[in-house]
């Protein structure tokens, strides 16, 4: 069994008596229950996303690819996946809707010819994350580099840091007379940390301790405050300016906790006051996982002032594990998270280079291994190294998905703490958690039995929900229904029969359409109801907000390490203003020329005119149904295909209508409507008379999910102009404009080894590839991947990253040169 999936037991430690500690009946308590309720109900998702590359020019496009978790494990819950470029200032720029599948989704950003700013800001989330706090939402500024504000040679912009240095009680509070732990954070208003270093002096200016930076800003000391102490830090910025920055106060009542992560276990301690009141004396301790509670236990500090115990976490994914106390009528007192690292959370596939062209327009091959059995989803970029920078500031999936998407504020270099094993990275993860918040969970709702409002529900996709306005409800007949056809800009159709849900309501999910679509409709039994009511649709997207935030704390400025990059992108934009003038030449040259070549089949033009991406050209059968006389004159498309095609079978299904069951070579064939996956029972309801084409391929020919191991059935309805029937008359029909997904983009791969006029030209790409999915299965575990390098670059970068159906990541790089 999947250890993610059944790794959360209540902790229920033999030894507990022996520190203090009674354990309690953990059903019988409402916070349980509650916290019970919050992870079936209303599970936490997080989003990381991989782009192409870390610095963009005006012009150029933003390619993604996102990676949607709950928990450990990929999320199975949201279907319909947002994003939103804004600049500076806050205004939206473009905003984009992409479907979910497989917990993943990819798109792209066209950027505009001019930017304003050296950045843009990218944010992403769920439908069901809006419901919850924005702070958890994916944010990210992307750096933009563009020549014509950057025309004076090669200069740094150097902004003046301003340093502040802030404290963090371990637990939250320092108590009179218990000695604590303070942890600190010295960093300058971007975030960038600092490496601070002083005294700690009392009231009378007499030092006490001194401090200094462990790592990256961050650091903690030993401190005990009586009641009526105040503590000062001094200390100096970067420029040698004094500063001084008071402690916090003790509280003189209360509870401290300390907590020290340790192989495959937390230790903990808690104290109160010596003379605090008696609502300290009975406490409670509650760790918790992804909303699932993993720990819980009285503390009797009646007789004793502390107490403590351990918390066993080698069957605990690896994350963020929190640790709250409670008084005695379970209000939190003092809150802690650690993490934990059981180091179980890598899959490793093998990602070799088996031919290397670094030269001018060489040709290079990567060959993908992936050993397990488990489904695997990962994307792959191949950009020119010199032109795309290493930013301290940058996740990976494993830091995203483990640490960065469970706090709150910006962590410096998170994908440091996951480069090994070392007890250091132990210890200094353990500063990062102390000098960042969390609070997902609002323990006074849990108290109270409250839950959160959820106003935008999660849906199967798009809906087509439809409100009738206007007309008494009474007067809709419980066995009306609506029927729709949908017409896309291609000409394409779809017919939909929308039913009635209640009273002024119809309404139908599960719907895949991208771009606009006009839909003529009609009521089939009062069908006078269009003109007699005001009919509006909804697709059940969110309407998001029309702003951003303002970039109020993005680096402006290019620091010196990033000198390099900016020279290369330099350079690479002043080549292309050189040779465009060249290549616009060219093509006024190439229009005069006649080229000859063989007339394309019938099977072909249909192929070029419908088939895109995995799905076009390829080893495959094709039919041609549109000049087939005798395709009008099946039942289905299966019935169609009956002994067509060597191998497959079909087997017809029971009685009249019944779906049929197909096979080839052991394995079931994946089908697709207009390249979008359907079932048999979806595909058998498609009419042949509406068909265009067909292509069936083999399996393993790598197209569809998992590579088509069982083989793949591409069916392609018609298009205008390619009806032999007259085209269906719209004629009298009421209509509705509908906005679907945003239409994704396929990115283009020259194909040097070919004789063609687009390859005349310049080539200056800084992303030489782009494969947002790279996916495997028991049955395909090798994935070969050809590109060709571009005209200037002799140093590449490759960067692999995704999950497998296990919940485990991985992040692969390497530098070709």
């Amino acid at each position: 069994m999947n250890k993610h999936r059944c790794l959360l037991p209540i902790v229920l430690p033999l030894f507990a008596l022996l520190l203090g500690l009674v354990v309690s009946p953990v059903s019988a308590q409402k916070l349980d229950s509650m916290l019970n309720v919050y992870a079936n109900n209303f599970p936490q998702e997080k989003i990381h996303v991989q782009f192409d590359k870390k610095i963009y020019a005006p012009g150029e496009t933003i390619w993604f690819k996102a990676y949607i978790f709950s928990g450990a494990d990929p999320s199975l819950y949201s279907k319909n996946f947002y994003a939103e470029l804004s600049d500076a200032s806050g205004a939206i720029l473009q905003r984009k809707v992409y479907p979910v599948s497989e917990s993943s989704t990819a798109g792209n950003f066209d950027l505009p010819k001019a930017v304003k700013s050296g950045h843009l800001h990218f944010r992403a989330y769920t439908t069901w994350m809006t419901n919850f706090d924005t702070a958890f939402y994916y944010e990210k500024d992307i750096r933009i580099f563009d020549k014509k504000l950057d025309s004076a040679g090669v200069t740094v912009t150097l902004v003046p840091r301003q340093i502040r240095l802030q404290f963090f009680p371990e637990g939250g509070d320092l108590i009179a007379g218990v000695e604590g732990m303070v942890a600190f954070k010295a960093n300058d208003q971007f975030g960038y940390p600092f490496p601070a270093k002083g005294s700690v002096v009392d009231k009378t200016g007499k030092e006490v301790l001194t401090f200094a930076s462990d790592h990256d800003g961050m650091g903690k000391f030993l401190v005990t405050l009586d009641k009526d102490d105040s503590l000062t830090a001094v200390w100096k910025d970067d420029a040698g300016v004094e500063h001084r920055t008071g402690l916090p106060i003790a509280k003189t009542r209360g509870a401290a906790l300390r907590a020290i992560p340790g192989n495959q276990k937390v230790l903990f301690s808690v104290a109160r006051a010596q003379d605090g009141g008696t609502e300290f004396q009975h406490l409670t301790i509650i760790a918790h996982m992804h909303q699932h509670l993993v720990y819980k236990a009285k503390i009797n500090l009646e007789e004793n002032f502390m107490s403590g115990g351990t918390i066993p976490t080698g069957q605990l994914p690896s994350g963020v594990l929190q640790l709250t106390v409670f008084s005695a009528d379970m209000t939190p007192v003092a809150e802690r998270v650690v993490f934990v690292n059981n180091h179980e959370f890598l899959f490793s596939p093998d990602l070799a280079v088996t031919v290397k062209g670094v030269n001018r327009r060489g040709k290079n091959t990567l060959a993908i291994d992936v050993p397990d059995t488990l489904k695997s989803n990962m994307s792959l970029a191949v950009t020119d190294a010199t032109a795309d920078g290493e930013f301290p500031g940058d996740d990976n999936i494993i830091s995203r998905l483990l640490l960065t998407g469970e706090l709150r504020g910006y962590i410096h270099n998170p994908a440091y703490y996951f480069s090994g094993t070392a007890d250091s990275l132990t210890r200094q993860l353990d500063l990062v958690m102390m000098t960042h918040g969390w609070r997902r969970l609002k323990w006074e709702m849990l108290a109270r039995g409250q839950v959160p409002v959820i106003k935008n529900p999660e849906q199967d996709y798009l809906s087509m929900k439809v409100q009738v306005l206007g007309v008494d409800a009474s007067k809709i007949s419980r066995d009306e229904f609506m029927n729709v056809i949908m017409s896309r800009k291609d000409s394409s159709t779809q017919m939909l029969q929308i039913p009635h849900l209640s009273g002024n309501n119809f309404g139908v999910t599960g719907l895949v359409f991208f771009d606009t679509v006009r839909a003529f409709y009609q009521f089939n039994v009062n069908r006078a109801l269009s003109d007699q009511a005001a009919i509006t649709f909804n697709t059940g997207l969110v309407r998001g907000p029309r702003t951003a935030k303002p970039l109020t704390t993005a680096f402006e400025g290019w620091t010196a390490e990033d000198s390099a990059y900016l020279r290369r992108n330099r350079y690479i934009a002043e080549e292309i203003a050189r040779i465009k003038p060249i290549d616009d030449a060219k093509v006024k040259t190439l229009e005069s020329v006649t080229v000859k070549g063989r007339v394309k089949t019938e099977a072909e033009k249909l192929d070029e005119k419908y088939a895109s991406g995995l799905f076009a050209g390829g080893d495959a059968y094709t039919f041609d149904l549109i000049n087939d006389p005798l395709a009008a004159a099946q039942l289905d498309i299966f019935t169609y295909l009956q002994g067509k095609v060597a191998g497959l079978q079909i087997t017809p299904g029971n009685g009249p209508g019944g779906t049929p069951s197909l096979s080839w070579r052991g394995g079931r064939p994946q089908l697709y409507l207009n390249e979008m996956q359907v079932d048999a029972q979806q595909l058998q309801s498609t009419p042949v008379t509406d068909v265009a084409m067909v292509k069936v391929f083999r399996p393993g020919s790598g197209v569809g999910f998992g590579g088509g191991s069982g083989g793949t059935i591409a069916v392609y309805t018609k298009k205008g102009g390619d009806e032999k029937r007259s085209d269906p008359n719209f004629k009298g029909l009421s209509r509705a404009l509908l906005i679907g997904y945003s239409m994704p983009k396929e990115f283009y791969v020259p194909n040097y080894l070919e004789n063609s006029a687009q390859n005349e030209g310049g080539d200056l790409r800084t992303t030489l590839y782009w494969k947002p999915y790279v996916l495997t299965d028991k049955d395909n575990k090798h994935v070969n991947v050809d590109f060709f390098n571009n005209d200037i670059t002799r140093k590449l970068r490759i960067v692999m990253e995704g999950f497998n159906e296990d919940g485990k990541l991985t992040h692969i790089e390497k530098i070709i040169q």
